[in-house]
């Protein structure tokens, strides 16, 4: 068979100074498979192998199934270690608007939707917006897979530098909502 899915392709986030390291939160349908390629064609294509470990499974070249329930997932793959993990998301704030530095924190964590990744609180007042991903196989600090909301869209750090930053609004609660089906987010 030929590439059949150019329109429906999902560009993976690479990891700051981690070149081994890609990430992304994906809408996934039910009972479906995909693989990852470099190119857009049968060529260095590659998938898993056996079954999965609290989500991980080993690089290989069976199709990743998708989970048994359709909504957002977040795929972690590491080619350092030669994994591929499929688990819920683990999109985290941080910094001066939650009153913390620490990663991955469990009261800062956003909650999972069925059209929606969102986090609700009362912020501090005028702090700098910061958000991240985690899982067991990015291997990395924070701020190597942080992200914002800009403009509307949700802006990848990547392998880029600091970016422009957006403050939280006067203290009080906070609703921030994040669609990563077409990259979308809203703060109110």
């Amino acid at each position: 068979g030929g590439w059949t899915c150019k329109t429906n392709d999902i560009k993976m986030i690479p990891v700051h100074s981690h070149p081994e390291l890609f990430w992304r939160i994906a809408y996934l349908e039910a009972d479906k498979g995909f693989k990852f390629s470099p190119v857009q064609d049968w060529k260095g294509d590659f998938g898993k192998t056996g079954n999965a470990t609290n989500g991980v499974f080993g690089k290989g070249t069976d199709n990743v199934p998708s989970p048994s329930t359709a909504g957002f997932y977040m795929i972690v793959v590491n080619l350092k270690d030669n994994t591929i993990e499929l688990v819920s998301p683990g999109v985290y704030m941080i910094g001066g608007a939650v009153g913390a530095w620490d990663a991955a924190k469990a009261e800062n964590k956003f909650t999972v939707g069925a059209t929606d990744v969102s986090f609700t609180k009362a912020l501090v007042a005028d702090k700098e917006l910061r958000m991240h991903v985690a899982a067991s196989t990015l291997k990395c600090d924070w701020w190597q897979a942080e992200f914002i909301v800009l403009n509307g869209k949700i802006e990848y750090r990547g392998t880029g530098n600091d970016q422009t930053r957006v403050k939280s609004k006067a203290s009080g609660s906070t609703t921030i909502s994040l669609n990563f089906k077409n990259d979308t987010g809203s703060i109110n």
